[in-house]
């Protein structure tokens, strides 16, 4: 990690191969000013504005990725220590990440109680700090199914309680709620949450095709980790995923890892639904960027052994997959070009969640988050906030 450098006050030109929504400039330039995008350029028509040129003649500039799904990683849990929020920042934007959404599997109200305005607080603190900005919170839970939840402690999972739901919208600004629609009494949570602004997933769901679809098609706006933890697509019985490629609007999260979603299922998904239409999450906990042993995901013990984390039962608990293998998986998997890549890893969860005029993007008046990726697609470095946040091979913090 290297120590920030301060753009505010000069025009910071980056040189490199610029992704754009549509197509990748060769030899463009972004320009960065005050913690803003101040302009940008197929060419180097914009460097005599700048103060200082930083080039990057064989690299990517991508806007950062924004992963909505992060229970944690490097070591550090979201839900048992929400004091190193700060710390799992800083260490995100070494996957290329300058957004995300800390998330909390069901728990006990207890731990709701005491964690989330925590993350109240880091959300709130220093958007244009160090690491990667904590954008609010994704809440996978507690409003489940019990026979879909997965990773979840079946003690944890809860009926749909209105009161229990204002409870946890109160604590912290929530962005995304994850529940299962078909449960009684789900439709008054969807409501209540859509018109508080959240974005309302559908996981962890047993829902059957025509309930799926009536509910993405009143307050549902996403579903969470598509194919995983939820009803299967049959021919006779499409089930959630048969209803998310069907509707027209819905937007998908994909644990594109090869191990969650079969890469051909990936490449399936992109086809159906297009880059507009999926979010690349990681779905990350604590073991992500760590060696094999144990671990916590909330209130559970997870083991990781050969890069998959698992619960003593052997059921898969969350991944320890990055944002930057995730765009990288993505292009081997479906073949898409990089700016529909760039699409799914920054421009569309950032317009899921209602930041889509800020961030996600490489335009002028957007918040100046560039991830460099090397020839390898590895990650080289990462602007956050117009100052050089990250740098491979930088010295530590």
């Amino acid at each position: 990690m290297t120590e920030p450098q301060d753009g505010s006050g000069k025009l910071m030109a980056l040189r490199g191969r610029v992704v754009t929504d549509y197509e990748v400039w060769p030899e463009g330039t972004v320009l960065l000013e005050g913690g803003a995008i101040a302009d940008v350029s197929p060419d180097d028509s914009l460097l005599g504005d700048a103060e200082e040129v930083r080039e990057y003649p064989d690299s990517l500039l991508l806007p950062g990725f924004v992963d909505l799904q992060v229970n944690g990683a490097f070591g550090v849990d979201v839900a048992s220590e929400p004091h190193r929020v700060a710390e799992l920042s800083e260490a995100l934007l070494s996957t290329g990440t300058t957004s995300y959404l800390p998330t909390i599997i069901s728990s006990p109200e207890g731990l709701y109680k005491e964690v989330l305005p925590a993350l109240a607080a880091a959300s709130g603190s220093s958007p244009s700090g160090p690491g990667a900005e904590p954008l609010g919170v994704h809440l996978e839970g507690p409003f489940i199914n019990l026979e879909k939840r997965g990773a979840h402690a079946a003690a944890h999972v809860v009926p749909p309680d209105r009161g229990f739901l204002l409870r946890l919208l109160d604590f912290a600004p929530v962005r995304v709620v994850t529940l299962a629609p078909e449960l009684e009494g789900a439709d008054e949570l969807m409501t209540l949450a859509a018109n508080r602004g959240v974005v309302v997933s559908a996981g962890h769901s047993g829902a059957p095709f025509e309930v799926a679809y009536e509910a993405l098609d009143a307050s549902v706006a996403g579903v969470t980790h598509l194919f995983n933890a939820m009803s299967a697509m049959h021919h006779r019985e499409p089930g959630l995923p048969g209803a998310a490629f069907a509707h027209p609007r819905v937007v998908c999260g994909l644990i594109a890892d090869g191990i969650h979603v079969h890469p051909e299922m990936v490449a399936l998904a992109f086809r159906m639904l297009g880059p507009d239409r999926v979010w690349l999450v990681t779905d990350a906990i604590s073991a992500a960027g760590m060696g094999d042993g144990e671990y916590r995901l909330a209130t559970r013990t997870v083991y990781l052994d050969g890069g998959v984390p698992r619960l003593g039962s052997g059921a898969i608990a969350g991944s320890t997959l990055t944002m930057g293998e995730a765009f990288r998986n993505v292009l081997a998997f479906t073949g898409c070009t990089l700016p529909e890549a760039a699409r799914m890893a920054s421009t569309t969860p950032a317009r899921l969640v209602g930041e889509g005029r800020r961030k996600g993007r490489l335009t002028p008046g957007y918040d100046a988050d560039v991830a460099v990726l090397a020839p390898d697609l590895s990650v080289e470095a990462v602007w956050r906030g117009g100052e050089l946040a990250y740098e491979r091979g930088g010295s530590s913090r």
